[in-house]
């Protein structure tokens, strides 16, 4: 039954690899042919400023039996780089290969640059000698530099890597179709025997040149070894599954504005074990559900053993954190701010223990899953509801919502629930409130560990900013303008000043302030409230008082600090989404009394324009009333994160904000 139902499968597939073998095929270029017209392109259409091209780039991997009782895997790689410019030297004239210590093997490595001399092709080949071993941890690492670079050589590896693989740890090595130089051509073919069930996980925004797959029947020969002499050869036959992908003219990665991580879009193949499906037999699962793996965690000592533990020993910290507050919320607030304050993060890039809770609590320091996790603890020995919570930071990349692959998690957050009403914290960051996370955390959906392990929208859509600037100007005495400034920060925007404020002082920061003017203005009353009150909105304050002396005056109603300079999406073309840290609303007010001695000549025209019907908005109003000018701008986005296809629309709607910020006032002086 179960090969029956493989076999239908397996039809399917070979339909579908002749209607694409019909209009591509695979390449099978040989190590060492290149030739002399491979030098006479100058540029290439893909990329005509790219430093290097991959003209070739083509890996593979099968299965075979082995002698040690099990499989073995076959990993073929050959490439072959076109180096333009000596900028590409510093990335691509060293190779570097790891590999597994004693378990895998390197065989037939060879390495060789090209270069075109006299109407012929100069082979420089390295030989044995030129290749070096290092090792890192658990690998080792062959390394080896191309010789006789010059600006258009072509440099070409290849080798063939065999490794044992064991029961259960079974795998497919993932493959980079896409890199930061672009690729002519890019190749991964896999053979696996049917009854290793993996998950293929692919990402990027291509479309594949080739993607096809077939079956045909194979026998492995596996020699099982019983003692120092006796052994048994044992034959499997098995359907192997082939599939091809093919990527021909790949563009490079390009970072952009507003990306998490470039390499969520790389163009690319994964694989992840979930299944044995051996004939006769049950089908023996590696991929566990959520629920079984939250389980699993919660029982592990580099987890969540700790944390089921009774922890009388924190009644002490507790006490001390409450002082004797007996408001439920207050409390809460009371311990998370004593565990924020006391505790050190030295490492913000973890989902597990590097040490017992205990050990946590008497060193004051830990990575950012001890110190949350001793805060789970805490609040749970307090009477609280509270959980951890994983999530990926947004430089780390997605997470996948359907497979528990917890390589994908980077980071450990609480949830407390408190009067019915749930809470995230994050006590391993000094600079954030309670129930406030900082913007790297919000990058997708974040998983509950509990025992129903819901996922916890923390999108940047979810995040909602709000800024509120006002700015107040009167005449003053002998011709000054005088005012007031003040600007309302949200709370991503305080928590990014508080890390500036962490570097430099508030004497700096206003320094930067007044240079940011095009004419001299007086700076006095600086001051930056709750610089040190995480859980309050910082708010930027002084006074300002400048002269006009022109007969002409042009001047900007809104200061330099507050408008847009220059449009935050310049390229004209974008592959990738546009992932912005939150939802945006930012109101700026200008009551300005027109300088004494002057008229207003020219004057901004109002505007209001949206951005995809209720995407965005952006309304600029000015008008003058009685001697006076009132001015309102306001610009809104309704969500943080835009397709490619809404990329020029976006592109457009900032164009024009920066535009109207920028159009001036022009005062006259009465004749």
């Amino acid at each position: 039954m179960f090969f029956n139902r493989i076999g239908a499968i397996a039809c399917c597939a070979i339909i579908f690899s002749v209607n694409a073998f019909s209009q591509s095929k695979e390449l099978n270029v040989k190590f060492g042919d290149v030739k002399p017209d491979d030098f006479k392109p100058q540029a290439y259409t893909i990329d005509s400023s790219a430093d290097a091209v991959y003209l070739y780039d083509m890996g593979s991997c099968k299965y075979e039996g082995n002698t040690e009782g099990w499989f073995s895997i076959v990993f073929n790689v050959h490439e072959r780089i076109r180096l333009m410019h000596k900028k590409s030297f510093d990335d691509l004239a060293t190779v570097k290969i790891p590999f597994v210590q004693d378990e895998a093997k390197v065989e037939d490595l060879k390495a060789a640059t090209y270069n075109y001399k006299d109407g012929s092709v100069v082979v420089s080949a390295l030989d044995k000698k030129s290749f070096f071993t290092d090792k890192d941890g658990k690998y080792k690492i062959i390394k080896f530099t191309y010789p006789d670079l010059q600006e258009g050589s072509i440099v070409e590896y290849t080798f063939t890597m065999r490794a044992p693989i064991y029961y259960g740890h079974e795998f497919i090595p993932d493959w980079n179709f896409q890199s930061y130089y672009p690729h002519l051509w890019s190749q991964y073919t896999i053979e696996v025997p049917q009854f290793f069930d993996f998950v293929t996980l692919r990402q990027g925004y291509l479309s594949p040149l080739l993607d096809t797959s077939s079956a045909s029947a194979d026998n492995f020969h596996i020699v099982i070894q019983h003692g120092a002499e006796a052994s048994d050869n044992v034959s499997i036959r098995s359907n192997t599954i082939k599939h091809t992908w093919v990527y021909k003219d790949v563009p490079a990665l390009k970072d952009e504005n507003f990306i998490t991580d470039l390499d969520n879009y790389k163009q690319s193949v994964q694989f992840q074990l979930s299944a044995h499906r051996f004939p006769d037999e049950a089908p023996e699962y590696f991929m566990h559900s959520w629920p079984e793996t939250i389980d699993q965690l919660m029982k592990a000592d580099y987890f969540g053993a700790d944390i089921n533990k009774e922890n009388a020993w924190l009644k002490d910290d507790i006490k001390t954190a409450a002082n004797g507050e007996t408001d439920p919320l207050k409390k809460a607030q009371k311990i998370y701010e004593s565990v924020r304050d006391n505790y050190t993060c030295t490492d913000y890039s973890s989902w597990y223990l590097s040490q017992s809770i205990k050990k946590t609590e008497q060193l004051k320091k830990g990575n950012v899953a001890d110190i949350n996790m001793l805060l789970v603890a805490m609040l749970r020995n307090a009477g609280y509801d509270a959980n951890p919570v994983m999530l990926s930071t947004r430089d780390h990349g997605k997470t996948y919502d359907v497979y528990p692959l917890l390589d994908r998690f980077n980071y450990v957050i609480v949830q407390v629930n408190v009067n019915d009403k749930s809470y995230l914290l994050d006590a391993a960051d000094p600079l954030v409130g309670f129930g406030q996370l900082d913007e790297d955390c919000y990058n997708g959906n974040a998983r509950l560990v509990a025992s129903t392990p819901v996922l916890i929208d923390l999108s940047a859509d979810s995040l909602h900013e709000s800024e509120t600037t006002s700015l107040f100007l009167a005449n003053g005495d002998d011709g000054e303008i005088t005012g007031s400034y003040k600007c309302t920060m949200g709370q991503i925007q305080s928590i990014d000043l508080r890390e500036k404020l962490k570097k430099s002082s508030q004497d700096d920061y206003f320094k930067d302030v007044k240079k940011s003017f095009a004419f001299d203005v007086d700076l006095s009353n600086e001051g930056i409230d709750s610089v040190r009150q995480p859980d309050m909105p910082a708010a930027i304050h002084y006074d300002v008082s400048f002269k006009p002396a022109d007969d002409i005056v042009y001047f900007n109603p809104m200061f330099p600090t507050d408008a847009y300079k220059k449009n935050p999406f310049e390229s004209a073309e974008r592959f990738y989404p546009v992932e912005m840290p939150y939802c945006m609303d930012e109101t700026y007010i200008l009551n300005m009394e027109i300088p004494k001695g002057y008229k207003v000549d020219e004057l901004p025209k109002s505007a209001r324009v949206s951005l995809n019907e209720n995407e965005g908005m952006f309304e600029y109003l000015i008008q003058e009333n009685n001697g006076y000018i009132q001015m309102r701008c306001h610009t809104k986005l309704n969500k943080a994160n835009f397709e490619p296809e809404d990329y020029e629309t976006l592109r457009k709607f900032f164009g024009f904000i920066v535009e109207k910020e920028n159009e001036q006032i022009v005062f006259k002086k009465n004749s």
